[in-house]
């Protein structure tokens, strides 16, 4: 079916899939006959998939997706080879969340090697998770449908001011609660990385509404640059709290003028079973995590 509603046609999903027009059409009919519905609308063309029709899709592409699953780690099993592991996970925190957790699962099971795709938005959510692409996701800040995925909230993440953790100045040093004002900060040279789609406007937004002179030395750098930049004394970075966690050389602060905040999710497709290695992988990030962070 899913041959079909790519080619939006039943004669070329034929020829793709090397069976007869016949053949592929007797098959659709028996599925819909099960379902008690038409699959397509047969008055377009090319071919449409019905409502019903998208609703099987969306679950038809998960059967496959975990078919190819369960076929790859049996497979990996009786062959003894090298497992993987994909993870999804936008690259700016996998520099700060992973080092450790990679590190320490290693430590503990050699046999299973990691994949890192890099995944900002939703639409890359959805396009590496029905493309079988990736095993799981840590994501934020936007919750994808959970009558599709299942989603743990693991940590949560707020938007911080961070400094080395050597430098002194009268605007930390005074700093109440943790918390210091963007007004406190002008003169300051300040680093700004590239934070993603739900971070950077309200950023953006918060440095021209403070009606202050702002001295911007780089901006929309990478964050390992950012922090690097920061590390070795160059002012100040806003940032979320997941880019800066285990970063003993920095000292990060609240913003006080403004209250956003997310959470960073596990998310994996429904029905599709963990492997004994990422329920092991995502066992050590939680409790490095806990270590490291107050959920």
């Amino acid at each position: 079916m899913a041959a079909i509603a790519e080619h939006g046609s039943i004669s070329k999903a034929a020829r793709v899939m090397h069976i007869s027009q016949p053949a592929l059409s007797q098959r659709l009919k028996r599925i819909e006959s099960r379902m008690g519905t038409e699959l397509f609308d047969r008055s377009a063309t090319p071919l449409r998939p019905t409502a019903s029709g998208e609703v099987f899709m969306r679950y038809a592409l998960r059967a496959i997706a975990a078919e190819d699953a369960m076929l790859r780690e049996v497979s990996s099993i009786a062959c003894e080879q090298k497992r993987r592991l994909r993870i999804g996970i936008a690259m700016a925190r996998a520099n700060a969340l992973l080092s450790e957790p990679i590190v320490e699962f290693y430590e503990s099971y050699h046999n299973c090697s990691i994949e890192l795709r890099d995944l900002n938005t939703l639409e890359q959510l959805h396009e590496h998770f029905l493309g079988n692409q990736v095993d799981f996701a840590l994501f934020t800040p936007i919750a994808p449908d959970p009558k599709m995925y299942d989603l743990e909230v693991i940590c949560r993440e707020r938007l911080v001011v961070a400094v080395a953790s050597d430098l002194e100045a009268p605007q930390f040093t005074q700093a109440r609660g943790g918390r210091v004002s963007i007004r406190q900060l002008e003169g300051m040279p300040f680093v700004l990385p590239s934070c993603g789609s739900y971070f950077d406007p309200i950023i953006n937004h918060l440095i021209d509404s403070s009606n202050i002179q702002l001295d911007i030395v780089v901006r929309d750098c990478a964050a390992p640059l950012a922090i690097s930049l920061v590390e070795d004394g160059l002012g100040v970075l806003i940032a979320p709290s997941t880019f800066l966690i285990g970063r003993r050389s920095l000292k990060s602060y609240e913003l006080s003028d403004v209250d956003a905040g997310n959470v960073l999710r596990y998310i994996r497709l429904h029905d599709r079973p963990a492997s004994l290695e990422e329920q092991r992988f995502v066992r050590i990030v939680r409790e490095w995590l806990s270590r490291n962070t107050k959920l």
